[in-house]
């Protein structure tokens, strides 16, 4: 039996020094990605642009070095050790495509799955709603109005995906966050064109005083 055993146990920890190589390898180029997200939204809140493209190489210039170091693996990788990357990254490629061009990537543009895609999606609320309030205190309520009306269309789609949370783990607690984001949102947009509006007929009274 104990020959039995040293062999089996020898392969098992075979098995887990291979996954572990590989953790060890993931968690950098983990850590430099989360890192890269978060100053591409700062970069975005602040209107500096101009480095951003080359950090959005980077990220998925990582998440394709991560994806190889999986595909090599001795067995079946966790898939949290991903997840919150490609969330991050989804959110913030997400992000900035909206502010700076005014356009929508798809998943495959961000390298993420659909899957990462949906709560990249209801995180993005969160980041719409930062920014809206900084329209507001630059008056800039075009902008804010816009961006108001497309963080009411993400929670509208988000609001589909009516599935059980064993198919989608937390998705649905994001969207319920989401909602009262929206609505949060729409009471300090609407207050401030109401003070607008107000500020701008004193001063035409002002103006005929």
């Amino acid at each position: 039996m104990k020959e039995q055993l040293d062999r089996i146990f020898t392969r098992i920890r075979a098995y887990y020094d291979g996954m572990d190589e590989i953790r060890e390898k993931i968690l950098p180029l983990q850590r430099q990605t989360v890192r890269m997200c978060s100053e591409i939204i700062k970069n975005v809140h602040r209107h500096e642009h101009e480095s951003i493209p080359e950090k959005i190489v980077r990220l998925k210039e990582n998440l394709s070095k991560m994806n190889v170091l999986i595909s090599q693996a001795p067995g079946n990788f966790p898939k949290d050790y991903l997840q919150i990357v490609k969330q991050e990254t989804g959110e913030a490629i997400i992000f900035y495509e909206l502010i700076v061009h005014n356009s929508l990537p798809e998943p495959e543009d961000c390298h993420i799955e659909v899957e990462d895609y949906a709560y990249a999606c209801a995180d993005v609320v969160g980041e719409l709603r930062r920014y809206i309030l900084r329209c507001l205190r630059e008056e800039n309520y075009t902008q804010a109005s816009v961006l108001l009306e497309e963080m009411s269309e993400f929670y509208n789609y988000l609001f589909t995906l009516d599935y059980p949370n064993g198919l989608i783990p937390g998705l649905r607690k994001k969207i319920d966050a989401a909602r009262g984001i929206l609505a949060r949102t729409e009471a300090d947009v609407t207050l401030s064109l109401q003070m607008h509006k107000l500020k701008q007929n004193l001063n035409q009274i002002d103006k005929v005083e």
